[in-house]
């Protein structure tokens, strides 16, 4: 006896969704199980009393120094943002990327979960879909590659003898190499894809093609560039005003490298990086010299500002944007914010699986 159509559909759903279920639930159990190992991590670098009163201590001065340094870093996002997206006007551009960051600052994801944000905001400016994916991916890969280039450069200064941290090999020549194979390894991936064209993995495309869009703002440099620059170096500084608000300063090229390498934790998809990032900046600033408590409690303070600064600017740019909008005609609520969703999981799904269909120049003003 053939069983009703529709019930076998109803039941294929039912399965789906108990297998959704099921995946969330390993999903949450496995983040809840890595940030308790984190946590448990830098309980074990330093005691939690200790910590606590190594905060209590810290210096006021450098700790707003640091608050400072964040607040510039954001502001030179704001600019180099502009560089990619000068569609917009001036004062929504300002507000689309200070609500970016605020959710790169607190989603899982970090950079992904802002251009996800980035694409969905951007989504009726008149850039297209593919365009404003590629661009996203081109500017992610502008910071990153910038990013792994310092910490290279950091290295080869320290190796070099210039004394602003320990001047080992071990601890000068393994961020050179990271850096070199990371960034050979990116040059191979653009010659792969620019080799064999559509018979490359849609993936390796979509990589290539966010490169491809960063060597070309490299190669026709406007000042909005530096947003780049300000953006990595002062978020450093930030880290290195409250390492010195300890009292236990440590030579900022040090810094840079163990935020290179504490900031590879933030794979992880923990929210805010909670655990994981305190856990491997802590860390990597033992391993540079910094004493254990010191360096839990200047990563405990670092990362309280790096969270809150973006997330304020963010939900004030988010207020502002309130009432601001056309009224709607009566009826039009669920269709739209049925749109709503299903364009956020297109651009999320894009940015974080594809990031690829960069076509044509960026344009800048």
């Amino acid at each position: 006896m053939r069983e009703h159509p529709g019930l076998m559909s109803a039941e294929g759903h039912g399965r789906a969704e108990e297998h959704r279920a099921a995946s969330g639930g390993r999903r949450g159990l496995c983040t809840a199980l890595v940030g308790a190992v984190a946590v448990g991590v830098l309980v074990w670098v330093a005691a939690p009393g200790k910590v606590l009163r190594q905060i209590d201590g810290m210096n006021a001065w450098w700790a707003l120094a640091a608050v400072a340094l964040e607040v510039g870093s954001c502001l030179s996002y704001v600019i180099l943002f502009r560089y990619f997206f000068p569609e917009p006007s001036a004062a929504t551009s300002r507000r689309v990327t200070w609500i970016a960051m605020g959710a790169g600052a607190v989603l899982p994801g970090g950079n992904i979960s802002s251009a996800a944000a980035t694409g969905l905001l951007l989504r009726r400016s008149g850039i297209g879909t593919r365009e404003l994916v590629g661009r996203c991916a081109a500017l992610l890969c502008l910071l990153t590659a910038f990013g792994f280039a310092m910490n290279g450069a950091a290295g080869a200064l320290l190796l070099g003898g210039v004394p602003d941290g320990p001047l080992d090999l071990g601890h000068t020549g393994i961020p050179i190499v990271v850096s070199a194979v990371v960034l050979s390894a990116a040059t191979v991936v653009v010659f792969v894809s620019r080799r064999f064209g559509r018979r490359t993995p849609k993936a390796v495309r979509g990589v290539a093609a966010g490169l491809e869009g960063a060597w070309a703002a490299v190669r026709r440099p406007t000042w909005r560039l530096l947003g780049a620059v300000g953006f990595f170096s002062l978020d450093v500084a930030a880290l290195w005003a409250a390492c010195a608000a300890t009292g236990h300063r440590l030579g900022f090229l040090a810094v840079l490298i163990a935020y290179c390498i504490g900031y590879l934790a933030t794979a992880v998809p923990m929210p805010a990086g909670l655990g994981v990032l305190d856990a491997g900046l802590a860390g990597a600033l033992v391993l540079y010299g910094l004493p254990a408590t010191a360096s839990v409690g200047a990563v405990l303070v670092y990362h309280a500002i790096s969270i809150w600064v973006p997330a304020v600017g963010g939900l004030i740019a988010w207020l502002s944007t309130r009432g601001s909008g056309p009224r709607r005609r009566p009826g039009t609520g669920r269709a739209r914010a049925r749109g709503l969703k299903l364009a956020e999981a297109e651009t999320h799904l894009e940015v974080a699986a594809q990031t690829g269909g960069y076509v044509g120049p960026i344009t800048v003003d």
